[in-house]
């Protein structure tokens, strides 16, 4: 069940990932080639496009079981087979790239001929004869293959030269906005998504502290007190008051609610007070008197304290509220990103507790979610996991490194900027390192997943 859950999960944020690199490209005029989910080889070719190509001035369909190899572009020389579809349109049902190389002669053997044959079953590739009706393309739009890989782990959108301007239909030769927008197409569609999961844990009922009035007259979490730290020459040292005593009220006062010791102490300076104080399942009373004024840092008992018990119960939002609340939390957890690092420098939280993961790390994390989700009988822990994972490809794939979506930004800001592109090979060049590393460093990251595991939620402890 987890190995399904993690496909899936994985298969649909990178579905509407590569879907918004999609259908911006497409309603921009690029032609795209492929749309694949997981990495090659193939699977399966789950669907083609028509496609239409001009032939020394006539326009034709290209049918949806046609192979368009990748080497036909206008100017190129090719055999057809053309016919008249069930439409009643000019179409083509087979289409070869005349070879022109000399070196390809049939007469040839050796390496040269057993290379030429393996081109022409990869490309579509023919011989030239004297007896071939030989065309020449004029223009052509590729029909695009839907596609299914034998690797589950990524996706892409494969569109007409993304590092060569002179391609007609490509990528690289759209202008800088078309370029930005559809390179971050992707991150927006995953945001959606993440909204949209989020609106799904709302209404499929979120864990929340079941409260009640405290001493202060607000509403609380229903929780217990209990001592974490005992600070020296306090008077709570002098109570005899220990880390893990839980301190059941003062006075005639219970203390059932969050901040209700907080509330008292404040409330009783300078004053004796007598604690109820619970130890190892017995129950035993101390006084002390809370400081007016005490050193900064240690409280007026002297104590650290920290709520147990607390109670949660399922909270289910309307749809309304959902959405709103989804829209918040994704807002949320997007800056939680970025301050993240702030974090970190400032020793607010370790840098394990913010160490990234890859999809190890994720797997195990899918399955600790989908033992809570089958445990419990709720959705919540699939959902959310799948809304945060959502967040995070979103934010991470707008980081300006190279390979990334960032990174190609990156290089479109600076054409901006210059008034002048880098070189397409040169961009390319980068790309290819920047992804060299980044497959380097998921292989490290990926280790220390296995060696040194992330601890995965404990779902039962949210009631």
């Amino acid at each position: 069940m987890t190995v399904i859950a993690f496909i899936i999960i994985l298969s649909i944020l990178i579905f509407v990932h590569e879907l918004g690199h999609f259908v911006v490209a497409k309603r921009s005029g690029i032609t795209v080639e492929e749309f694949a989910i997981g990495f090659p080889p193939r699977a399966v070719k789950v669907w083609q496009d028509e496609g239409k190509i001009t032939l020394d001035g006539q326009e034709y369909v290209i049918g949806r079981q046609v192979h368009v190899s990748r080497h036909i572009q206008p100017g190129s020389q090719v055999v057809a087979e053309t016919t008249i579809d069930a439409k009643g349109r000019p179409a083509v049902t087979r289409l070869n790239l005349v070879e022109t190389d000399s070196k390809s002669d049939p007469g040839q053997e050796g390496s040269e001929a057993r290379l030429f044959n393996r081109l022409s079953r990869d490309s579509g590739k023919i011989k030239p004869s004297d007896d071939m009706p030989v065309a020449m393309v004029d223009t052509i739009e590729k029909p695009t293959e839907y596609s299914i890989n034998w690797i589950p782990l990524g996706g892409y959108v494969r569109m007409v030269g993304e590092e060569d301007p002179t391609a007609p239909g490509s990528f690289a030769s759209k202008s800088k906005r078309v370029r930005f927008a559809v390179l971050v197409a992707g991150s927006m569609m995953n945001l959606i998504t993440a909204v949209f999961f989020f609106t799904l844990t709302s209404m499929s009922g979120v864990p929340e502290p079941v409260t009640g009035i405290n001493a202060n007259g607000e509403e609380t979490p229903i929780a217990q007190t209990v001592v974490t730290d005992v600070v020296a020459d306090t008077p709570a040292e002098s109570a005899g008051l220990q880390s893990g005593d839980i301190i059941l009220g003062a006075d005639d006062v219970e203390f059932n609610h969050v901040g209700d010791l907080i509330y008292y102490v404040n409330e009783n300076k300078g004053q004796e007070i007598t604690l109820t104080v619970e130890r190892d399942g017995e129950t035993f009373t101390t006084s002390l008197v809370p400081r007016v004024n005490p050193p900064e840092g240690q409280g007026s008992m002297g104590v650290g304290i920290s709520y147990d018990g607390i109670e949660s119960e399922k909270t289910y939002y309307p749809l309304p509220t959902a959405l709103v609340r989804g829209f918040k939390q994704t807002a949320e957890y997007i800056g939680l990103t970025f301050y993240l690092p702030i974090a970190i420098l400032r020793d607010i939280i370790p840098a394990e507790a913010a160490r990234p993961t890859g999809p190890v790390g994720i797997y195990q994390q899918t399955g600790s979610a989908v033992d809570a989700a089958v445990e419990l009988n709720w959705w919540f822990p699939i959902l959310w996991l799948t809304a945060i994972l959502s967040t995070a490809l979103a934010v991470t794939n707008l980081l300006p490194l190279p390979a990334l979506d960032g990174g190609r930004i990156l290089f479109v800001i600076i054409e901006a900027i210059r008034g002048k592109r880098i070189a397409p090979e040169k961009e390319g060049a980068i790309h290819f390192i920047g992804l060299a590393l980044l497959l380097t460093l998921m292989l490290v990251i990926s280790y220390y997943d296995l060696s040194n595991p992330i601890p995965t939620i404990d779902w039962g402890n949210l009631f």
